[in-house]
C-alpha cells in the first residue's frame, strides 16, 4: 500500500495504472492520497500572457471611452498582431490574420458587439457637464 501511494504521489503512475499493478481498488488509493489533489487543465493551453491579455482588453475598452466600437473581428486581428509583434508562438491563422475566438473577452467583462453609428454632434454632447 504504501509503495502504491509513494508511485502516486511522485507522480510515476495514475492511480488507474496503480491499481491495476497493485490489485488495490482506485476509490482507496483516491482516499488514501486525498491529501495532495493534482489539478488539470483541460481545453487548449492560453496563447496570451495574462499582460497581453490585459493590454488588449485595456485597449478595446479605451476605444469604447472613444465612442470607437471594435467588432469580434477587430479584436481578433489586434490579438494576432500583437503575438506576431511580440514573437510569441501561436496557432492563430496567418491566411487571414486573425485569432480563433478569443476567451478573454468572458473573462474582462467586455462584450464585444457590432458598433452603431455616431455622428459627431451627438459625439460631442458627450461631454461631463451635459451628461449629469
Amino acid at each position: 500500500m504504501k509503495k502504491s501511494i509513494e508511485a502516486i504521489r511522485n507522480k510515476e503512475m495514475g492511480s488507474c495504472r496503480v491499481s491495476r499493478i497493485f490489485t488495490i481498488p482506485q476509490t482507496t488509493l483516491e482516499q488514501k492520497n486525498s491529501s495532495e489533489i493534482v489539478e488539470t487543465k483541460l481545453g487548449r493551453k492560453q496563447v496570451l500572457p495574462c499582460e497581453a491579455e490585459n493590454d488588449v482588453a485595456e485597449h478595446c475598452l479605451l476605444m469604447e471611452r472613444k465612442f470607437f466600437g471594435l467588432t469580434m473581428a477587430d479584436v481578433m486581428c489586434l490579438s494576432y498582431q500583437l503575438a506576431v509583434r511580440n514573437g510569441i508562438k501561436n496557432q492563430f491563422c496567418r491566411r487571414t490574420e486573425k485569432a480563433g475566438k478569443i476567451s478573454y473577452v468572458i473573462i474582462h467583462t467586455i462584450s464585444v458587439r457590432t458598433p452603431e453609428g455616431l455622428s459627431l454632434s451627438r459625439a460631442r454632447g458627450f461631454t461631463p457637464e451635459l451628461v449629469t
